[in-house]
């Protein structure tokens, strides 16, 4: 079967429903897309329907650990890591994320380099 051989208002109402149940669940903008247009095909028959996790195999893709030095901003001439530095670190895989000797690292910061296994290294 094709996209062309489904009724539009069925199209619409399938992709309106996988776009607001992914949202929902949440994840970054990538992973949220996917979710989404997987959910659609398989709700329009484009797609085989998988009924059981067992029959999808996911395999991880581990990205090697990166040592650059963490994008900071400036505060009073000092560098400032904040929780987005974190998170972006994290994920692109990285164990540790470098930052200048000295650096202003939030609380928040160093609350979610604890939570997502980011080791902070001042260089």
């Amino acid at each position: 079967m094709k996209l062309e051989d489904i009724e539009p208002d069925r199209v619409a109402t399938a992709i309106s429903k996988s776009v607001v149940e992914a949202v929902a669940a949440g994840g970054d903008v990538e992973a949220v897309v996917a979710r989404a247009v997987a959910d659609a095909r398989r709700a329009l028959g484009l797609e085989p329907h998988r009924s059981s996790p067992s029959q999808t195999t996911v395999q991880p893709v581990a990205a090697p650990p990166s040592r650059a030095k963490a994008p900071v901003g400036r505060a009073g001439g000092r560098a400032v890591v904040t929780e987005a530095d974190v998170i972006d670190a994290a994920r692109a895989g990285r164990e540790e994320l470098r930052i200048d000797a000295g650096a202003l690292v939030t609380p928040l910061a160093r609350d979610t380099a604890r939570d997502q296994g980011v080791r902070l290294v001042e260089t």
